[in-house]
């Protein structure tokens, strides 16, 4: 199967749209792939073609999320300068949690919380591990262990950005979550960034 060819992109755009919609009205848990079937107007034959069950197409959603996020802003990087790139990255992400709260809350469930903070923090590893690589690649030196400071970014993102999306967001908003996350993801790359050079 030609992972370009028309259908391909049309039946997942339908699932993708199905899975959305019923999220707004019932929990992950709760949503079979026969809903999901009826919803899109498909076989489930066409639906095994694309997806093994209910949770690759989980995978498969929150990637596409966290990579337009990423395409998005890309061409805004400046790997010496990353703070405006983070800025707004880190504000759609955080826009895009609080308006879709609903879909959200539904899929960071506790017995789901394990696949998608995986998935989540695999795609956040990555954009920081670049960053890291860069600095790395440009003379500079971090005077801690690069795969632990990674890690521990990762982590802190990660962590922050679900508690935020628990709370109601009454004492915090969106904007002095995100100061402060970029805040410390910078403030960090100062403390421990050394250039040679």
């Amino acid at each position: 199967m030609n992972k370009q060819d028309l259908r391909v992109i049309k039946t997942q755009n339908a699932l993708m749209n199905a899975f959305t919609e019923l999220l707004k009205v019932k929990e992950f848990e709760h949503i079979t792939i026969q809903d999901l079937c009826d919803y899109a107007l498909i076989r489930r034959s066409t639906f095994y073609r694309h997806y093994k069950d209910k949770y690759h197409l989980l995978n498969h959603a929150i990637e596409n999320v966290l990579n337009r996020f990423r395409q998005i802003h890309l061409s805004d990087i400046r790997f010496e300068d990353p703070k405006p790139f983070l800025e707004r990255y880190i504000h759609d992400l955080l826009t895009f949690i609080n308006d879709n709260k609903v879909i959200v809350n539904s899929v960071v469930t506790h017995h789901l919380y394990d696949e998608t903070s995986r998935i989540i923090y695999e795609q956040i590893y990555q954009a920081i591990n670049k960053q890291t690589q860069y600095d790395i690649q440009t003379g500079a030196r971090l005077d801690v262990d690069p795969t632990i400071y990674n890690h521990f970014l990762t982590g802190g993102v990660l962590s922050v950005v679900y508690n935020w999306s628990k709370e109601t967001h009454a004492e915090q908003s969106l904007t002095r979550v995100k100061s402060d996350i970029v805040n410390l993801i910078c403030g960090m790359r100062e403390t421990h960034l050394k250039r040679i050079n």
